[in-house]
């Protein structure tokens, strides 16, 4: 307080001394205005206050929008061809039995003649090489029914199909993926992801969706997790940055199609519908990688816009 009165007695002898010597004017000039601000400045604070908080959280808003708001879900890419050999099963018992629409140009009957199947051992849930793989699968998939081993690698049919790989190609081949959701205009191409790391799994997200590891593969039972972005930073380059940006628009009974590819050319597209499960839950959440005994899909994507902090998933089942 002492020092108030000072500062206020200095500046107001300063106003009134006209004779007083210009050379000791500016000891006083940092003294005069430290009193301005104390006087009249901090009177207002509380007002300047409020107006940047204001201006701060209008422009945030406005980038916001523009970052993630104003993005067009990425346009289908020609990564996966449709120029493969493909066709339509007519319906019946084997459409219901493979779960898919698109299979082969040849019917069951004529592969089954191919491969020497008789009525002894060529109807539909028959399994002739005890790879329990029957009849109908093997031919789906365009795998030998009486050779448990089809591409040799030691490997049966059954287990490449159950852990994602091409049963139809030796080694590590795994067939090519596409998840079509029309509803929300997505197109997208699903990378097999094969680390849980989190900046292996971010860089695989570069080039579309991602298969979380060690979840169900396209078709088969148990629960196949695939996640993608909603938004990103706008300096990390990818195409598919926004690509579940429209996921919390999905409702019941909407269609998720699973497109896979092989390297023999045989194309099965598994059609799953959106249940009723729709929630927002914590990126660990035991509900996003619980199994199920049926063939299921989850969506999972990170939730609200801009943020990480939590995951959206939809949950989808298998129609047959």
């Amino acid at each position: 307080m002492e020092m108030i009165k000072l500062f206020q007695a200095v500046f107001h002898s300063q106003n009134q001394s006209e004779d007083k010597p210009k050379r000791t004017l500016p000891i006083y000039y940092p003294l005069a205005l430290v009193w301005r601000i104390l006087k009249n400045g901090l009177q207002k604070s509380w007002k300047s206050l409020f107006l940047a908080v204001f201006i701060f959280l209008v422009v945030f808003a406005a980038l916001f929008y523009l970052v993630n708001m104003e993005i067009k879900p990425a346009e289908k890419t020609d990564s996966l061809s449709d120029a493969s050999f493909s066709g339509k099963v007519l319906g019946g018992d084997l459409k219901e039995k493979i779960g898919s629409t698109d299979v082969a140009d040849l019917n069951y009957g004529e592969w089954a003649t191919a491969f020497g199947l008789t009525s002894a051992d060529g109807k539909f849930d028959d399994d002739p090489d005890a790879d329990k793989l029957p009849n109908f699968l093997e031919y789906a998939h365009g795998t030998n029914p009486k050779n448990a081993d089809t591409d040799g690698d030691g490997f049966s049919d059954r287990q490449e199909i159950n852990n994602g790989f091409d049963p139809d190609s030796p080694g590590e081949a795994k067939p090519s993926v596409e998840i079509t959701i029309k509803k929300i205009d997505v197109a997208v191409p699903m990378v097999w992801s094969t680390s849980e790391d989190e900046n292996s799994m971010l860089e695989d997200l570069k080039s579309g969706v991602n298969h979380y590891p060690k979840s169900a593969t396209p078709g088969q039972t148990g629960n196949m997790v695939i996640s993608g972005h909603s938004s990103n930073y706008i300096w990390v380059k990818g195409d598919y940055n926004y690509i579940f940006k429209n996921l919390n628009n999905l409702v019941e009974g909407d269609m998720v199609d699973v497109k896979t590819i092989q390297q023999n050319g045989r194309v099965l597209t598994y059609h799953y519908k959106v249940n009723s499960l729709k929630k927002i839950v914590a990126p660990d959440d035991p509900l996003i990688f619980s199994d199920t005994a049926e063939p299921t899909l989850t969506l999972s994507t990170c939730w609200p816009l801009g943020t990480n902090f939590r995951r959206l998933i939809v949950k989808a089942d298998l129609v047959k």
